[in-house]
């Protein structure tokens, strides 16, 4: 049975892990809260992996088994920082406009869309969708090449000298692109709310000039044709531009008559069914359809208009576009070339409600000019459901989420400055060792031990420790004030009967000796006791508890006291 899952499911599920960052959690029916009575619900951004894989340049792919994502992740933790809101967008590949190359133009019949290059990022931050690459054919495919880039923030589709049409769709801002702007990803957002009435609270002219662009397409109803792709351009047909002599009324006017290139408007009735469109003056944007030609007066008698042009005005006169389908009010008009191609299709209004449409060529009534057409084929593109602009996110294909985490220094001494990790990820509503939900904005999840009668040999970071009388072992984080030592995979003895610092049995006890392998085996020979009572702390989150979402392996990243790291997560639904 042939089925799909659509780019929107895809959407969907991102849009759904992206509002999970401010959402409440839910058991039994209420709310759940921590102590202090806040709803919650929590994702951390974790690191860990102390030690080194077979290959640090080559870090191995994780996989999803139960022993690597719910255990072995957590033994191998760090730290976690939270994750809030802010620090979370929907995000789609970085496609930079570039001179002289080539844009798909967008077209609802595409069904790889996501896969082409029809949206760029300018130099100033500003996206835009490809609607017209000036010699397209009717799948969108790719034309003449872009030679100017597009500018400009306002609501209309933007014309450029290279025959390219562009939709402007949004601006990263300066804090959006600091935070979520990658060498291959840009991020995306929607700035109207979904019920279409109150906007999402912005402060600065990028989310203004993006409202406005939501609000303005949203007004045009679903299913516009904005533009009309030209899949063959025919020939011989008639048409001229010009100025207008005499007394024109809202009916007639009188036309200089000596056509364009060689085709001479010299039958009567040879433009009748041909359309005549008014580019200046008082009936600017109005246009009809031509009934009757005197070849001899020049006279054009045409459907009535609402407004009178004057002699003087300028016009075009081209085959007249028919567009037939299931919406309404699409109308467009055409100029012909020197050779009598249709040079330019013009959306004048794009109608709304379209789900198919046809375009049909009418021109030429009379032959008498031995003139016989080849008919054009013209395709029209209907935009998406809300009209193009009215939701970035849904429009370029939002279906990647990118986290964003700075870990700043040693983060209030909860990250370790002095050693490398290997992992990062994301872990969802860990608990405290009360059972309450975590809520702090960083956590040590290393297992700390306070030391006395310390032998005066340093530990060595990622070495393996065992406690004499537990049997327990772990591996060095780091080693501070030549007291502390912090732990990550922390592995109980099985067959011990002494319980540990937590009760269980197996684990580190508060009052045994912390011993390194010995100098020539392998390790550095430190050896020191727990202080006593309360020596030994777990981590500040019960292991196991929550769910880890998303791992990703990476070489080692080399911590320091003076460092900053911007950990970037790209997640793909």
């Amino acid at each position: 049975m042939p089925a799909l899952v659509t780019n929107k499911f895809r959407i969907h599920n991102a849009k759904q892990f992206v509002e999970a960052f401010d959402e409440v959690s839910f058991s039994s029916g209420g709310a759940v809260t921590d102590s202090s009575g806040l709803l919650n619900s929590n994702m951390y951004l974790f690191i860990g992996k102390v030690t080194s894989w077979t290959d640090d340049s080559t870090p191995p792919s994780p996989t999803d088994a139960v022993a690597n994502t719910h255990y072995e992740n957590w033994r191998d933790m760090i730290a976690a920082k939270k994750i809030t809101s802010s620090d979370v967008s929907h995000c789609i590949p970085r496609k930079n406009w570039t001179n002289n190359t080539s844009y798909f133009a967008y077209t609802h019949t595409a069904a790889d869309l996501n896969s082409q290059d029809f949206y760029v990022m300018t130099t100033d931050f500003n996206v835009y969708k490809c609607l017209s690459n000036n010699d397209t054919t009717s799948a969108g495919a790719v034309g003449t090449t872009s030679t100017v880039q597009p500018t400009g923030t306002g609501t209309s589709i933007i014309s450029t000298a290279d025959g390219y049409k562009w939709k402007f769709m949004y601006q990263i801002s300066a804090a959006d692109a600091l935070k979520f702007v990658t060498p291959n990803y840009i991020p995306v957002d929607t700035v109207r709310r979904s019920n279409g009435f109150l906007a999402n609270t912005f402060d600065n002219s990028p989310g203004q000039n993006q409202f406005d662009v939501e609000t303005t397409a949203a007004s045009s109803g679903n299913g516009a044709i904005e533009v009309i792709h030209l899949t063959s351009r025919g020939a011989q047909y008639l048409g001229e531009t010009g100025t207008l002599s005499g007394s024109p009324s809202n009916t007639s006017a009188t036309i200089s008559g000596s056509g364009i290139g060689l085709n001479t408007l010299s039958a009567a009735d040879c433009i009748v069914n041909s359309d005549i469109y008014f580019t200046s003056g008082d009936a600017a944007g109005q246009g009809g359809t031509i009934t009757d030609y005197n070849q001899s007066t020049k006279v054009v008698t045409f459907s009535q208009i609402a407004t009178a042009p004057a002699s003087g005005d300028s016009y075009s006169i081209g085959p007249k576009i028919v567009i037939s389908g299931d919406g309404q009010a699409a109308n467009a008009r055409a100029t012909v070339n020197a050779t009598g191609s249709i040079n330019a299709v013009t959306v004048v209004a794009g109608g709304n409600n379209y789900s198919n449409a046809t375009i049909t060529v009418i021109a030429n009534a009379s032959q008498a000019n031995s003139y016989n057409p080849t008919v054009a084929t013209l395709t029209p593109v209907i935009g998406p459901a809300g009209g193009h602009g009215s939701d970035a996110v849904k429009e370029l294909g939002g279906f990647y989420v990118l986290t964003n985490a700075r870990l700043e220094y040693s983060e209030s001494n909860n990250f370790t400055t002095n050693n490398d990790f290997r992992k990062v990820g994301l872990l969802a509503q860990p608990k405290y060792a009360n059972g309450d939900f975590a809520t702090a904005s960083v956590v040590d999840q290393a297992t700390t031990v306070v030391l006395t009668s310390w032998n005066g040999t340093q530990y060595s970071a990622d070495e393996l420790v065992t406690g004499a009388t537990s049997g327990a072992t772990g591996r060095v984080v780091d080693f501070t004030g030549n007291n502390t030592l912090r732990l990550t995979d922390i592995i109980p003895a099985g067959n011990s009967t002494t319980a540990g610092y937590n009760g269980i049995h197996g684990y580190f006890t508060n009052s045994e000796v912390i011993a390194a392998n010995t100098t020539g085996n392998g390790g550095s020979g430190a050896s020191a006791t727990a202080n006593g009572s309360g020596a030994v702390t777990g981590g500040d989150l019960t292991r196991f508890s929550g769910d880890i979402l998303y791992v990703e392996n990476r070489s080692p990243v080399t911590r320091a006291a003076d460092q900053i790291e911007d950990v970037k997560l790209i997640i793909e639904f």
